[in-house]
């Protein structure tokens, strides 16, 4: 039996002081799926996770300019769904294309231009966003969706390996803003995710790649076997077999849900982000590029300066850090290292870091393949160092 608050004391006929407290949770199923051709006439999965409502909604579709140079038909294809769905369906406008890539975070064109189409199409709380492309659409279309209206739900069809494996599944937006990586944004799961793995096979090599860096990192921080299978499918994963990246990617995407659905902190109000392994400077390295650096890339240079760094100060065996970036440039990463060659500039990304944490620092690094740990003190000049022997074996790789 909990104890009666005492009552409000009263001076004079008025109340001094008086709390009042309440606790209130929202239970939220995180649904991700994965598919293959998911527009195709016979595949009823994206039907099967439309809101269930007592008349057809409308859905605003926002596609990724670059997916759509890629494949010219795709606004055809969303089109023809919609139709063959008009029973639960209402087109809120002709299809909505966003400029692609991390463009579309800088700024707040491509917000506007979601938010206007949401507006205009007179999308409601009952309706539905449709968002197929990158990382970076489906950042900026969610924070639009997410701030309509208070939220308006959205669909997630990530179109990249980044995407699909990592950013794609989680429950967060952003733009870039104030020379800070996703400094506004919010919280917001989308109604659902589907990862349509057909979509990937227009990428080029580097956007193919890119989400392999983010599954070496979870494999690091909670899955030495994930770590194996991509070791062992390194060839068949560089000659683009969609078998093989779609394991790896199932993989990914299950552990990072997992983390979000049972880690204890989805909307990250701790001061600690136990998956941000190799990001602090990740982040730094993308601004500093003036963003022509993608987020695999910069995070492939992040994940071997951290574990050099706990190789360092005596947290990790060197054998397992050396693998590690064997790994990694066996996976054509590395390659790029201008970002590299100021480290004092750098290492204002971890103060950029300690800020977005809420002011105190937690940086995470690994004492074993799945042993996550984290340090609050930096040692700069070991940092350094660490900054310039990732710099100097990636030149001795080329």
């Amino acid at each position: 039996m909990g104890s009666t608050p005492p009552p409000p004391e009263i001076l004079d006929g008025d109340v001094t002081r008086l709390d009042v407290d309440g606790t209130f949770s929202v239970s939220w199923t995180h649904r991700l799926r994965f598919s293959r051709n998911v527009l195709a006439p016979g595949n009823q999965l994206l039907a099967s996770l439309l809101p269930e409502e007592p008349r057809p909604i409308r859905v605003l579709p926002v596609l990724d300019s670059g997916l759509v140079d890629a494949r010219p038909g795709l606004p055809e294809d969303v089109t023809d769904w919609l139709d063959r769905n008009a029973d639960k369906v209402i087109p809120a406008a002709p299809p909505l294309i966003l400029p692609g890539g991390e463009d579309a975070k800088n700024g707040w064109d491509a917000y506007e231009m979601t938010a206007r189409a949401i507006a205009e199409g007179h999308v409601c709380r009952r309706s539905l966003v449709l968002i197929f492309g990158g990382g970076a659409v489906l950042d900026a279309a969610s924070f639009a969706s997410a701030t309509a209206h208070r939220g308006v739900r959205a669909i997630r069809l990530p179109s990249t390996t980044l995407s699909q494996g990592d950013s794609g599944v989680g429950v967060k937006n952003a733009i870039n803003a104030f020379g800070s990586k996703n400094f506004l944004g919010t919280f917001a799961p989308p109604h659902a995710v589907v990862n349509d793995t057909s979509l990937l096979d227009s990428l080029d090599d580097r956007h193919w790649r890119s989400g392999l860096s983010e599954a070496v990192k979870v494999a690091l921080l909670k899955d030495p076997d994930l770590l194996d299978k991509i070791e062992q499918d390194t060839v068949p994963l560089m000659e683009r077999d969609l078998d093989s990246m779609e394991r790896i990617l199932i993989e990914s995407a299950r552990l990072h849900m997992n983390h979000i659905v049972h880690g204890g902190d989805p909307f990250e109000t701790k001061h600690a982000r136990p998956l941000d392994l190799g990001h602090w400077s990740a982040h730094r390295m993308e601004s500093l590029s003036n963003w022509t650096l993608p987020h695999g890339d910069a995070v492939a240079l992040g994940l071997a300066i951290d574990l050099v760094y706990a190789m360092k100060i005596g947290m990790l065996h060197g054998g397992i850090t050396e693998r590690v970036i064997q790994c990694l440039q066996s996976l054509g990463f590395l390659g790029e290292t201008s970002v590299l060659d100021d480290s004092e500039a750098l290492l204002v990304g971890l103060e950029e870091f300690r800020e977005h944490l809420g002011g105190r620092l937690a940086i995470p690094l690994i004492s074993d393949i799945g042993v996550a740990g984290e340090v609050d003190e930096i040692d700069q000049k070991t940092m350094k160092e660490s900054i310039d022997a990732v710099r100097k074996a990636a030149n001795q790789s080329d």
